[in-house]
C-alpha cells in the first residue's frame, strides 16, 4: 500500500515565481511576457508531501533513487539507514519533507530532508524546523536532485512560507560542509529571495582526501617519528601471532562481522558507561537493519584487524557516490597498549587512499579527535545554517541562532562535567 501524507501542497512554481514579481521593480511588459512564457510551458506540476516516520520503509525505492541523483551525498539520509533509524533513536516526532515533480504518467522525488520541529533552549521559545541530524547520523545536508536544484528550493521556500501550512518561521539546517553544494545552494536562493540567513556552530571537521600515495601521506600527516612509531607496534603486536588487516564487503559477511563489533563495543568503556549499542535494544535493532539494508547495495565496508583470526579491532565504513563516512569503532581494550584502533585506521588510510571508487571521506568526528585529527589531515568547515522563511524574520532567525548556540554551550559543558566524574570515579 502506498504511503499517504500528512500534508501535500503544491507549488507554484516558475508561475507563481513571476507574479510575485509584479510587486517589484520589474517592468510590467517584461513579467507579462514571461509569465506568458510560463503559462505554455509543459512543466511537471510539483509538489511538498510530509510523511510520517513510518513511510520511509514504503518510500525505500523513491528515496534509493534520489540517493544516486544528489547534488551532495549523505548516507545518513539514505533510505536504507534512514527508515529503520527514524521510529528507534529519536523520542521526538521525525517526519519525512519531500518534494515530487509529478503527474498522471510520471512521478519523480527532487527533494528529502527528515525534520521535527523543535524549540531549542528554551520551551518557550519559538519553534523552528530542523533537519534530522544525531550523534548516529551527524550530517544533516537534504537529499537535492541534481535537475533543477536551484527551482526546487526556491519553490521549498514558496511553500514553506505559505500562512496556511502553519509551519515555523525558521529553517535550521545543522553539521552542513559550508564549502558543500547544498550549503552555497540555500546561501544563494536565500540571498536571491532576501530572506535572513545566518552561519553558526562552525567547527573544523577532519577529512581523508589526497591524490598522495598512502606512504607519502602518511609521512606529510603524523611525521617521520610517528609513522615509526606505528611501525615498531605493529612489529610488536605482531610477535603474539599473525597480525591481518581485512574488509568484509559482502551482505553475508558484513551481517557476520558486525556481531563482533556489538560484543568488541559492549566489552569497552561503551559497554561500562551504558552507551554502547548492544545495551539499547532499540539502537542495537536500528544498526542491524542498517548496516545489513546497506550492505546488500554496496554501502558498508567493514574493516577489521585480526590476530590470530580474532578481532582486535574493528572500524564501519559507509560509502556512497565517490564519499565514504567512518561511522563507529571499537578495539579490544586489553590490548590498548598496541593501540590496535590506530593501527587499524592507519590501514583505513591507505587502503581509501588506494581506492579509485572513493575519493573523499568523512571522519564524523570532533575537531580535536585524538587519531583522526591527526591522521586525516584535511579540514571541512562543518556548519549550521539557520534561514528565516520570509524577508521580515530577521529577528526571528537571530533569536533562533542564539538559543541554539546557548543550548549547544550548556550541553557541551554538561557532558565535559559528566565526563570529568566518569574518569574521576574509574580511576578511584
Amino acid at each position: 500500500m502506498a504511503a499517504k501524507p500528512l500534508l501535500e501542497e503544491s507549488a507554484g512554481g516558475h508561475t507563481a515565481r513571476i507574479i510575485s514579481q509584479l510587486s517589484e521593480n520589474v517592468a510590467q511588459t517584461d513579467t507579462a511576457k514571461r509569465l506568458e512564457e510560463s503559462l505554455t510551458s509543459r512543466d511537471i506540476p510539483r509538489k511538498l508531501a510530509i510523511y510520517g516516520a513510518a513511510a520511509g520503509f514504503e518510500l525505500r525505492d523513491e528515496l534509493d533513487h534520489l540517493s544516486n541523483r544528489t547534488i551532495e551525498p549523505n548516507i545518513f539520509f539514505n533510505a536504507r539507514f534512514l527508515a529503520p533509524a527514524m521510529p528507534r533513536l529519536e523520542d521526538r516526532e521525525v517526519r519525512f519533507m519531500v518534494m515530487r515533480d509529478e503527474n498522471e504518467l510520471r512521478s519523480r522525488l527532487r527533494f528529502v530532508m527528515p525534520y521535527t520541529i523543535e524549540r531549542p533552549g528554551l520551551p518557550l521559545s519559538s519553534p523552528v524546523i530542523r533537519a534530522w541530524a544525531t550523534p548516529f547520523g551527524p550530517q544533516g545536508t537534504p537529499l537535492i536532485d541534481h535537475d533543477d536544484p536551484v527551482g526546487v528550493i526556491e519553490d521549498l521556500f514558496d511553500i514553506l512560507a505559505r500562512d496556511h501550512i502553519k509551519m515555523p518561521e525558521v529553517l535550521v539546517l545543522p553539521e552542513m560542509r559550508a564549502n558543500g553544494p547544498a550549503a552555497k545552494l540555500f546561501r544563494s536562493v536565500a540571498l536571491s529571495r532576501q530572506l535572513p540567513i545566518v552561519s553558526i556552530e562552525q567547527k573544523e571537521r577532519p577529512f581523508l582526501e589526497s591524490k598522495l600515495d598512502p606512504e607519502t601521506y602518511l609521512k606529510q600527516a603524523i611525521g617521520s617519528h610517528h609513522r615509526r612509531e606505528y611501525n615498531r607496534l605493529w612489529r610488536r603486536l605482531s610477535e603474539k601471532g599473525e597480525l591481518k588487516h581485512r574488509i568484509a564487503r559482502t551482505p553475508d559477511e558484513v551481517r557476520f562481522v558486525f556481531e563482533y563489533f556489538l560484543t568488541l563495543e559492549a566489552s569497552g568503556w561503551k559497554g561500562r558507561r551504558g552507551t554502547a549499542m548492544a545495551v539499547d535494544r532499540f539502537r542495537a535493532a536500528f544498526a542491524r537493519e542498517a548496516i545489513n539494508n546497506l550492505a546488500e547495495r554496496d554501502c558498508v565496508r567493514i574493516h577489521t584487524l585480526e590476530l590470530d583470526n580474532r578481532i582486535i579491532a574493528i572500524l564501519i565504513v559507509f560509502t556512497v557516490s565517490g564519499e565514504a563516512w567512518t561511522w563507529k569503532t571499537a578495539y579490544d581494550e586489553v590490548l590498548k597498549a598496541y593501540s590496535p584502533g590506530a593501527l587499524l585506521m592507519v590501514e583505513v588510510v591507505k587502503n581509501h587512499l588506494e581506492d579509485t571508487n572513493i575519493t573523499r571521506t568523512d571522519s564524523c568526528a570532533v575537531p580535536d579527535h585524538p587519531v583522526m585529527s591527526r591522521l586525516f589531515k584535511e579540514r571541512e568547515t562543518i556548519e549550521t545554517l539557520v534561514i528565516g522563511l520570509y524577508p521580515g524574520a530577521d529577528k526571528q532567525v537571530r533569536q533562533a541562532a542564539s538559543q541554539i548556540h546557548l543550548y549547544q554551550r550548556t550541553r557541551n559543558l554538561s557532558r565535559i562535567i559528566r565526563n570529568r566524574i566518569r574518569n574521576f570515579t574509574e580511576h578511584k
